[in-house]
């Protein structure tokens, strides 16, 4: 039988990761984008590669983070439900 506290880690990983894989798949493909157009035109220009995704960033920040608030209620609601059994788990 798994302890407790390891089951709250991998439950607290887990929803990190799916909290964050979009916006960083998103900064990925937006970086792989601009960086395939830099090469190709040769635009030397740092902004070209910053800008879009500053502007990706807030976007995401506007319009709530692909639904990352509520994986964190989510996980947030199940720890404070399971608190007691986690009082009462020893940490051998």
């Amino acid at each position: 039988m798994t302890p407790l506290y390891l089951c709250y880690l991998h439950d607290a990983l887990a929803t990190v990761l799916a909290a964050v894989l979009p916006i960083i798949s998103l900064m990925l493909a937006i970086g792989l984008l601009t960086g395939f157009f830099q090469a190709s035109f040769q635009i030397e220009d740092a902004t070209f590669n910053l800008m879009p995704k500053t502007i990706a960033m807030i976007f995401i920040g506007l319009f709530g983070g692909f639904g990352a608030i509520p994986i964190f209620l989510h996980f947030a609601e199940q720890s404070i439900s399971h608190a007691p059994y986690m009082v009462r788990e020893t940490w051998n």
